[in-house]
């Protein structure tokens, strides 16, 4: 379920070739359970028709300055609408828009909604890398950052001028975490978190390998939430489709080896810092005795093949001895994922791995196993206490996890 549910969320729409975006944005927040309103300047409608705004959000559209709105069943003005606003979007935010609410003009309606509204306000600046990249722009942006304005900055990528460069708008489904991590209590602030998600892959040939049938959705989660709760993020990612959380900076890797040396020179790089690390990644245990640089060819007389495994390194183990090694001030949080007996295995990993708590759960169950988005947990503290979290979905559950290392 996500924050957003049930939330007010008004959306100014201003004049650029983007304004398809904010449509997008729309839908997923329509998912999401938001209730929206739109308010547009005069120069976005002929962009794209009011009509489509009403019959997407099916509410009355907010045109000009000059007229009221039927709110709550009352006549009412712009101030009503702005108070009725959980979370106020200027999307897309052309130069000319971004100026405006910087300098407290308000001659159109997003301009003037921007003055009066006095809950969460983000903007999602797209234009011209020129326009954006000018200084007088970039002041204007730190003029609304002063003000309590958030920005989700745009991203590199193809302008319409037929150019290709910063200002391109950010993605709406990163506009869309943006909008709710600023629901979150920001109690991980300047925390440095690190997390592993994702499967492990173990090359036998260069066609073939052996991994698990994890998802990464679980640290995917993770690094989500923290960034949300406004912690210093890096993920160290195995194999998985999962889109990189916004805000979030992140490693592929493919193998157990590959990721034990990302978790040592990450932890280098960032001695003297205090470090929390977060050990979700389904790491295989075995890999291949050897590796063949050939394509392994089956053989005729051959019905069976044997395949020799050796193990892999405990990760966990190794990078909090490594972490000793180099006065590097490291906390480790673990997970456990197994098939029987549970609570027995996970409090044998504690001690061993050096573990602050461990997130156990059953993977035998379909319902919160691998590739599922509901999980269900038993955290177990280095003392040996227990506490059970029922099913939920993941983000909450990261949520939950997290608030417990704040």
């Amino acid at each position: 379920m996500s924050v957003l549910k049930g939330k007010n969320i008004l959306i100014g729409v201003s004049s650029s070739i983007a304004i398809y975006k904010s449509l997008e944005l729309i839908s997923i927040l329509k998912k999401r359970g938001c209730n929206i309103k739109v308010a547009m300047t005069k120069d976005a409608q002929k962009f794209i028709s009011p009509l489509v705004f009403k019959a997407l959000t099916n509410n009355e559209v907010y045109c000009d300055v000059m007229e009221e709105m039927e709110l709550n069943d009352t006549n009412i003005t712009h101030i009503a609408l702005a108070k009725w606003a959980d979370l106020f979007i200027v999307v897309p935010a052309t130069a000319n828009i971004i100026a405006k609410m910087a300098n407290g003009l308000s001659d159109d309606t997003v301009s003037l909604l921007a003055l009066a509204v006095e809950s969460v306000k983000i903007v999602a600046p797209a234009m011209n890398s020129a326009m954006y990249l000018n200084k007088i722009t970039q002041n204007n942006l730190e003029k609304l950052k002063r003000n309590d304005f958030k920005i989700v900055e745009p991203v590199n990528g193809n302008l319409a001028c037929n150019t290709k460069g910063v200002g391109h708008i950010a993605d709406e489904n990163d506009i869309v975490d943006f909008m709710e991590s600023c629901f979150y209590d920001k109690i991980l602030k300047d925390k440095n978190i690190i997390v592993t998600a994702g499967a492990t892959l173990e090359a036998i040939d260069p066609v073939r390998y052996i991994t698990n049938r994890s998802s990464g959705k679980m640290g995917f989660a993770l690094a989500k939430i923290a960034r949300f709760m406004q912690a210093d993020v890096s993920l160290i990612s195995g194999h998985t489709n999962l889109k990189t959380p916004y805000g979030v900076k992140r490693i592929d890797i493919e193998s157990a080896d590959d990721m034990l040396n990302a978790l040592k020179n990450l932890i280098i790089s960032m001695k003297g810092k205090e470090i929390i690390l977060i050990m979700a990644a389904a790491v295989g245990d075995f890999k291949p005795y050897e590796y063949i640089n050939r394509k392994i060819k089956k053989k005729e007389d051959e019905t069976n093949f044997i395949l020799k495994l050796t193990k892999n390194k405990d990760l966990t183990y190794e990078i909090n001895k490594f972490a000793k090694e180099n006065d590097i001030d490291l906390t480790i949080i673990g997970f456990a994922a197994e098939t029987n007996d549970l609570i027995i295995n996970a409090k044998k990993k504690i001690i061993k791995k050096g573990l602050e708590f461990i997130v156990a759960n059953d993977i035998s169950r379909s319902d919160i196993g691998f590739n599922s988005n509901d999980n269900e947990v038993t955290i177990i503290d280095k003392s040996g206490k227990l506490e059970k979290l029922n099913k939920m979905n993941k983000e909450k559950l990261a949520f939950e996890i997290l608030r417990r290392i704040a």
